[in-house]
């Protein structure tokens, strides 16, 4: 179960990047830097949540993990 709700939150990250992409393609006028900026962190966030649900399902990741934290 909790590999098909993992699965599910790689794919809403998926089709929020390609919303992001898409919104700003729509636009007439180029983003601000501000925005640019803002979209960059929220990226950043996008692909370390990714990347931490990935690890996740790594046995060997957690394994490791696991052993770091009770040493």
């Amino acid at each position: 179960m909790e590999a098909d709700r993992d699965d599910l939150l790689l794919r809403r990250f998926r089709l929020c990047r390609a919303d992001i992409i898409a919104t700003l393609g729509e636009s007439a006028l180029p983003p601000s830097p501000h925005s640019l900026r803002l979209l960059g962190d929220l990226q950043l966030a996008i692909m370390a949540t990714e990347a931490a649900i990935r690890d996740k399902s790594n046995a060997g990741f957690c394994k490791e993990y696991r052993e770091r934290v009770a040493a």
